[in-house]
């Protein structure tokens, strides 16, 4: 049986119905299921980089930063069927992660939003 092609609500990518939920293609469904778990890899890894620039001992937090790759992993292999497909997300995901970490934000001053 065949699946008729959908856009995804997110990326607007065209893809099989079979391999959406809620109208979400499986690379915007990885995303969004990580997006917590990258922005703390970028902290961690953004921490991790503060401690040894200052020369204290940052061990504890790279182990910390393997536990949140195994979260990572295993968040990934729930979603994803295929072992090879989820390693190639897996990866991506730490590249988005290894990106993020290098972004400029906004400094935090206490006050509320505008």
């Amino acid at each position: 049986m065949s699946s008729i092609l959908i856009f995804c609500r997110s990326c607007g990518k065209q893809v099989p119905s079979s391999e959406t939920k809620d109208r979400l293609c499986l690379d915007c469904q990885v995303r969004d299921a990580m997006a917590a778990l990258r922005a703390e890899h970028a902290r961690l890894w953004r921490k991790r980089e503060r401690y040894r620039g200052s020369g204290a001992n940052a061990d504890s937090i790279g182990r910390q930063l393997g536990r949140i790759e195994n979260r990572m992993a295993e968040g990934i292999r729930g979603l994803v069927a295929n072992d090879q497909k989820a390693a190639e997300y897996l990866q991506k995901q730490l590249e988005e992660a290894r990106q993020a970490r290098y972004q400029i934000r906004p400094a935090r001053s206490g006050l509320p939003p505008r």
